[in-house]
């Protein structure tokens, strides 16, 4: 029996893990730092000539646009194709995803009790979406057979709005989406509310410190998360649910006043869009690995079909 590798690239880490043909279980999940990844066939020559396994098939899940089975990652200077990694190690497949559709994927074997609730809701229909503010933002959409990854935040219609939560001018410092929501955006606010540069990681520790920086930073953060989520809700009518996903999103889990966050949710909207609003469920994916959990879904949809 021969095991497939699941790769997961985002714009600071890259993680990976095994699993058996057939399973819905990872094994050996591993997370790398990246500098770089300029040495990427070198990696990849190790994780799939391991010397216990027999691997003949990876999925990669990678942050940036998918065009055409090559990914160009949108925070790195890299890209992969689906066809050429295939072939350089002599897979019998090899496929390509968005992190985002990746992370769409891994709901249907998400279990119930690894999603905190932040605002309870009545499913009306079997739309769902996944969104999470990482290095930059993601989000995709699931209509429980297919995902569709989106490039929302990068996205320039928000921003000049959002700031106002923040008590800043519009500047060059925030042209789009993920320039606010995001864990770079959260130290890019606290620049500019403080002036001084400091990571995400510190905000947050500083906010639990009851500093003023770093409340003004991070309830400003919260009120634009649930602002774009209840836009986000107009355009794609998640009537299944908006997940969260991603360490940054576990984190702000235990900062988030229920009550208040649903306020904003619903907040500037007609009594319809209200009604609407305030039957969808938002929930806080508490499971790590989630796009290896979607890789592995994904191939096992894949084979299914095939």
């Amino acid at each position: 029996m021969s095991e497939v590798l699941l790769v997961d690239i985002g714009g600071t880490n890259m993680r990976y893990a095994y699993s058996r043909l057939g399973s819905n279980d990872i094994f050996e999940s591993q997370r790398m730092s990246l500098d770089n990844l300029d040495n990427f066939e070198n990696i990849v020559s190790d994780l799939v000539n391991h010397t216990d396994f027999n691997i003949k098939n990876a999925v990669f899940s990678i942050a940036g646009p998918k065009v055409l089975n090559t990914i160009k990652m949108t925070n790195r200077s890299f890209s992969a194709n689906a066809d050429a990694i295939k072939g350089n190690f002599l897979l019998d497949q090899c496929h390509l995803l968005n992190d985002w559709e990746s992370i769409g994927y891994s709901l249907t074997t998400t279990p119930e009790n690894n999603i905190e609730y932040l605002k309870k809701g009545m499913p009306f229909n079997s739309n769902s979406l996944v969104l999470g503010p990482g290095t930059g933002l993601g989000a995709a959409f699931s209509n429980g057979s297919f995902v569709l990854p989106t490039e929302v935040g990068n996205t320039t219609n928000w921003t000049a709005a959002l700031l106002k939560n923040f008590n800043i001018k519009n500047n060059d410092n925030f042209l789009i989406l993920e320039d606010i929501v995001s864990g770079n955006g959260i130290s890019k606010l606290y620049k500019a509310v403080s002036g001084e540069s400091v990571s995400a990681e510190e905000v947050i520790t500083r906010f639990n410190s009851n500093e003023n920086y770093a409340e003004e930073v991070i309830n400003g953060f919260i009120k634009s998360l649930a602002h774009v989520l209840s836009d986000l809700a107009l355009s794609y009518v998640p009537g299944n649910g908006i997940y969260l996903a991603g360490g940054l999103s576990r984190t702000l889990a235990a900062l988030i006043d229920h009550d208040s966050f649903e306020v904003e949710f619903l907040a500037n909207k007609s009594s319809v869009h209200k009604d609407l609003l305030k039957n969808i469920k938002i929930g806080v994916i508490t499971r790590e690995h989630t796009c290896l959990y979607g890789n592995l879904n994904y191939f096992n949809f894949v084979n299914k079909n095939n």
